[in-house]
């Protein structure tokens, strides 16, 4: 008799979060599309090696929330701000990632994460003395408009200073990556599904 059941669920592949770069199929669920990879939304990225230079990771995996939406979106900029931010948080799409740095890398990140909290208290301590001390209008000016720089500085740095990959597209089942050692993508077999426009 046979063993097959016609109601038993589909059999779902497992991934192996030790598999190796280029070790990947149509199962691995991990591609590559010229300087982009192409990554299945349920697949594991290995984390032994750097995911930026290929270099032996060190330390744990770094976890990263990507997030893309089209950039027609960027448009409700123009007419409102706020307007734009709620749109974006409904209609984005998200993927989780688990990548591996080095040691150069790492380090490299925590001085961006550092440079952006150095802009915000200088910001602080600005706003503070203004707040604590007399000074004419147009020191407060002056003082004012360096606070608001400072402020937004380390709003730019802390947002595009420390970023290890970045999400370029993501649809409802893959996900394009950049920002990917070519050294890794070399291991990766061609993607031969729908192209990325940008």
């Amino acid at each position: 008799m046979s063993d097959f059941n016609p109601y038993a669920p589909p059999a779902a592949d497992t991934l192996d979060s030790g598999r190796q770069w280029g070790e990947s199929d149509d199962r691995g669920g991990l591609w590559r599309e010229r300087f982009l990879l192409v990554m299945d939304r349920t697949a594991t990225l290995p984390v032994d090696r750097c995911i930026v230079c290929d270099a032996p990771a060190t330390g744990r995996p770094l976890r990263r929330k990507l997030s893309w939406h089209s950039p027609w979106w960027y448009l409700i900029v123009l007419f409102n701000l706020l307007f734009y931010v709620i749109a974006a948080v409904i209609v984005r799409k998200t993927v989780a990632v688990r990548v591996g740095l080095c040691d150069l890398h790492r380090t490299r990140r925590r001085r961006w994460i550092a440079l952006a909290w150095s802009l915000v208290l200088v910001a602080i301590g600005v706003l503070g003395f203004v707040a604590s001390n007399p000074v004419t209008d147009a020191t407060m000016a002056t003082l004012m408009a360096l606070a608001l720089l400072s402020l937004l500085a380390g709003g730019i740095v802390g947002i595009y200073g420390p970023r290890v990959v970045t999400a370029k597209q993501i649809n409802d089942r893959y996900a394009w990556i950049g920002g990917v050692s070519s050294k890794l993508l070399d291991t990766l077999p061609d993607w031969t599904g729908p192209k990325y426009h940008g």
